[in-house]
């Protein structure tokens, strides 16, 4: 059975606490992230940790035996000084990024480059999707943290402004008038841009894939609303329409509160933020 370390962490310090409130305080997390951590622990062992009341908390039977075993593991793990070893950092831990394809291709080279040079034996596990589905991923606690788009403002989430990207209408360098819009319709940037195209060509061709965009418009086959980092990252000469409708895009950081305190996942973050700025 697989358990994160900063769970246990978590429970041994609500242990020792009369409330959640009061754990949260002293862990500077926020209280429905420590509840969420404790849930799943519970959830990961099969049985109930803590009495809830109105008191207070207090730890059931079960919860009295586990919190013996997690102080012996805390205590074995804070022996293992990995703060002092650059050859063992993350200490066999994987660290899992989420972020939307494009995104991974202009930022993880640098940021997982740089990751290699600190942390020789760096371990990570990189997942993909939409920005609103991996921001409810880590939400979940399933991905440890991730380079998100216009993140949505939540209280149980830290959310960093790192850069930004614009989204512009795109044609190639033949100036003629194209007949055919290509993008995908279900992003809201594309939304907003459409709305206000006005004159717009009728025929839309639909695709979640940025790069199948940018070729296609590259080929003449029609307009492409895409994002400029995308359009950079393809290394195709196509014209920006200046004269039509944009949207800025907001790069971020996104991970719980709890995560960043190892050292792992300190040189994690900062890997990603480099990987962003540098780009």
């Amino acid at each position: 059975m697989k358990y994160r370390l900063s769970d246990i962490v978590n429970f041994v310090e609500t242990a020792n606490c009369s409330t959640i409130v009061q754990s949260a305080k002293k862990l500077e997390i926020s209280q429905p992230a420590l509840s969420e951590s404790i849930k799943r622990l519970e959830t990961d062992l099969g049985f109930i940790l803590f009495y809830r009341s109105r008191a207070g908390i207090q730890l059931t039977p079960s919860g009295k035996l586990f919190l013996i075993k997690a102080q012996k593991a805390q205590q074995a793990i804070n022996e293992l000084d990995l703060e002092n070893s650059s050859e063992a950092l993350f200490g066999g831990r994987s660290i899992s990024i989420g972020c939307h394809p494009t995104v991974a291709q202009y930022c993880l080279p640098k940021a997982l480059s740089h990751l290699k040079s600190v942390a020789p034996d760096y371990k990570v596990e990189i997942r993909h999707d939409l920005s609103r589905n991996i921001q409810a991923e880590i939400q979940r606690g399933n991905i440890d943290i991730g380079i998100v788009i216009n993140p949505a403002e939540v209280p149980d989430l830290v959310i960093q402004k790192l850069a930004i990207d614009h989204i512009y209408v795109w044609s190639n360098h033949s100036d003629k008038d194209h007949d055919t819009i290509i993008c995908n319709q279900n992003l809201f940037q594309t939304k907003s841009i459409l709305k206000k195209w006005t004159k717009k060509p009728k025929k839309i061709i639909n695709t979640d894939s940025l790069e199948l965009i940018t070729r296609l418009v590259n080929e003449g086959i029609g307009f492409g609303i895409i994002p400029e980092r995308a359009v950079l990252l393809s290394e195709f000469s196509l014209k920006k329409v200046n004269s039509l409708p944009t949207y800025k895009d907001n790069i971020c950081l996104v991970y719980r509160p709890e995560f960043g305190k190892a050292p792992a996942e300190k040189l994690t973050a900062e890997a990603l933020k480099m990987g962003i700025l540098t780009n």
